[in-house]
């Protein structure tokens, strides 16, 4: 259903209406911000619902106590309920961060959405699907796009939105092999003896649309390093990046860390238990650069790699703006 006009402009008085000081009033005559838990009943009745696990709740310092969630009932979610919630989240985070002073001065501890919680947001997917559909989301589209460039961008590399136009949603002529753990189990551990079975599954998650092979991105990542074996043939690293790319159009974060940590380098028997976090590639993004050494002489997976540090550099420099956004020296009176 295409968005009421008026619905974007409804937001952002409701975004105000939490944090805007127009007067010394009491906190009785704010609204109260949306939880995080009431967001992720929305989307976990969504496509992107097995990524939000109840248990797995994160929250900030900053987070009000005395919030009483609402009872959410969502059968399925519509593209334009998500939408308006991505903005909502946004707009409150740009508007929370441009008044943090005078919040301090006044003494206002109001609620913050962490970065842990963002970073599991399908925003960029949803953001392309209000793209392509401009007739129905266009009011919505272009203030979205500012604030994910300005708070996000990691999420608006140039590179990024390109390969995306390659390898989105358009599905390419289906492959008729069945596509499970089993099967990519199966054909990644004969990727030497038998690229072909390989290739074949690898043309079927391209066939397919990069929703309905998210399910499989924890177990086509387990196994990139098997692809850079010096009896890989370069097509198969090829296929191999591409259905990445496709990947990398749903949830690019996730898929970050969880390439980043397939392709750690644990020779040094010191590193056997780390894992990377997040939180790990925000403060030291080079933190991407401790991988296995063949990735240096695999052309395809190294293009992978440098896509991550380009865009875990661009977060880095977003999160220290924010950083000093949420933390405003304040001058000293007398």
């Amino acid at each position: 259903a295409p968005l009421h006009p008026v619905m974007p402009a409804l937001v952002e008085v409701y975004v105000n209406s939490i944090l805007v000081i127009n007067n010394k009033a009491s906190n009785e005559y704010f609204n109260k911000p949306i939880t995080e838990e009431e967001i992720r009943r929305v989307f976990r009745n969504s496509i992107f619902g097995v990524n939000f696990d109840s248990q797995n709740k994160q929250f900030s310092d900053m987070e009000t106590d005395d919030e009483s969630p609402i009872d959410v009932n969502m059968e399925k979610p519509t593209l334009a309920s998500q939408l308006l919630l991505i903005y909502y989240l946004l707009l409150y985070e740009d508007v929370r961060l441009a008044n943090s002073a005078t919040l301090l001065t006044n003494g206002r501890k109001v609620k913050s959405y962490s970065t842990a919680f963002l970073s599991e947001l399908p925003i960029k997917y949803l953001l392309h699907q209000a793209q392509k559909d401009q007739m129905s989301y266009g009011g919505l589209f272009s203030p979205l796009l500012r604030l994910l460039a300005t708070h996000f961008p990691q999420l608006s590399l140039v590179d990024d939105w390109m390969d995306d136009q390659v390898f989105g949603d358009t599905c390419r002529h289906q492959v008729n092999v069945n596509i499970s753990e089993t099967s990519i189990d199966e054909a990644f551990q004969s990727i030497e003896d038998n690229p072909y079975k390989t290739g074949k599954i690898l043309k079927a998650m391209l066939s397919k649309n990069p929703t309905d092979i998210w399910p499989f991105a924890e177990i086509f990542v387990r196994y990139v390093k098997s692809v850079l074996g010096d009896q890989v043939p370069r097509h198969i690293q090829e296929l191999y990046r591409e259905v990445w790319l496709r990947l990398n159009t749903v949830l690019p974060r996730c898929l970050w860390i969880m390439t980043i940590n397939a392709l750690l380098d644990i020779n040094n028997g010191n590193a056997k238990n780390v894992t990377i976090t997040q939180e790990n590639v925000l403060v030291d993004p080079l933190q991407v650069l401790r991988c296995d050494i063949r990735v240096f002489r695999c052309g395809p997976i190294l293009k992978i790699i440098l896509r991550i540090l380009e865009a875990s550099l661009a977060a880095s420099r977003s999160q220290l703006s924010r950083h000093l956004l949420d933390k405003p020296l304040l001058e000293k009176s007398g």
